[in-house]
């Protein structure tokens, strides 16, 4: 259900992403959020080859990129506050919409 709202409204936004079974892939692998985070970037900027360095990098990144679109991230399966906070940032990060 999730993904299907997501098709349904993203075309009304600047930038979107949509990152399911976080709980799960979180536990995976020893990199933990990097690579949603990641993803993310790449999905919502619309750029494969942006890099960065680590979870600070990310968020920094975010916030100054992000602020200035209407974006849609939706974050499936989160059952854990850090990762709200590690993939979603802060609400002040993004543009009102």
């Amino acid at each position: 259900l999730p993904r299907a709202v997501f098709d349904h409204i993203s075309n009304w936004f600047d930038g979107k992403s949509f990152v399911g079974n976080v709980k799960k892939n979180s536990k995976r692998s020893s990199s933990g959020l990097r690579k949603p985070q990641k993803q993310i970037l790449k999905n919502v900027l619309n750029d494969d080859n942006i890099d960065v360095a680590g979870v600070s990098d990310v968020k920094s990144k975010m916030k100054k990129y992000m602020g200035s679109k209407k974006v849609l991230i939706v974050l499936d399966d989160v059952d854990d506050i850090g990762q709200l906070e590690a993939l979603a940032g802060e609400p002040t990060w993004f543009k009102q919409g």
